[in-house]
């Protein structure tokens, strides 16, 4: 008989697995390894978790929670990336998690909660229709994966993770003018593109 669902042993697991990630990797993340971080014991892992998988998609979720609780809270884009840039840089296992679950969402179509967020900012900041939102937002995805991975190279407290820093900074600012400065006739076929010449036209 399956057990009943207990929300806080749960959340116990999951806190548990998450911070054997950011010590070791995945992995260190055994199902052993979490029942005894847990102060549990492996069959009742198997109970809430019916594999490894399971308890692995619990642990995008709290990861995705906990950054998100960073990054709401910013209310511009070059805050957002800043506050993305120093919570990742200092959680390098996790960040490895995080740019495979971007990959493995955006092709599935899945849904995106720190990409949406950004693309929200965007559209608040600049105006922005949806596919240029879209647009920007994948530009900075890209450029924050690259400093964040030449900063944890690097060494976080470091002068050449600082100039990485700067550096991603200024080209955030000239992405952003970029966008910004589009004509709005621009905007608007981006948004609404021509129709091709098989599509039909109502009569007028």
């Amino acid at each position: 008989m399956p057990k009943k669902p207990d929300p806080e042993l749960e959340a116990r697991i999951v806190t548990a697995a998450l911070r054997l990630l950011d010590r070791g990797g995945e992995p260190a993340m055994t199902m052993r390894s979490v029942a005894v971080e847990a102060g549990t014991t492996t069959p009742t892992i198997y109970e809430r978790f019916r594999d490894r998988d399971a308890l692995m998609r619990g642990v995008v979720q709290e990861a995705t929670t906990e950054l998100l609780a960073v990054l709401e809270p910013q209310n511009s884009v070059e805050g957002l990336f800043e506050a993305y840039l120093r919570f990742n840089a200092a959680r390098p296992m996790r960040f490895n998690l995080t740019v495979e679950t971007f990959g493995t969402r955006l092709v599935a179509g899945d849904k995106m909660p720190v990409f949406d967020l950004v693309k929200s900012r965007i559209r608040e900041q600049l105006g922005s229709s949806a596919r240029e939102s879209e647009d920007a937002s994948l530009a900075i995805a890209s450029l924050l994966f690259g400093t964040v991975r030449g900063m944890i190279a690097a060494g976080p407290d470091t002068h050449h993770a600082r100039e990485l820093k700067r550096a991603s900074l200024s080209a955030l600012r000239k992405l952003l003018a970029a966008f910004s400065a589009r004509p709005k006739s621009i905007r608007k076929r981006s948004a609404h593109p021509k129709p091709g010449p098989d599509t039909k036209q109502n009569p007028r």
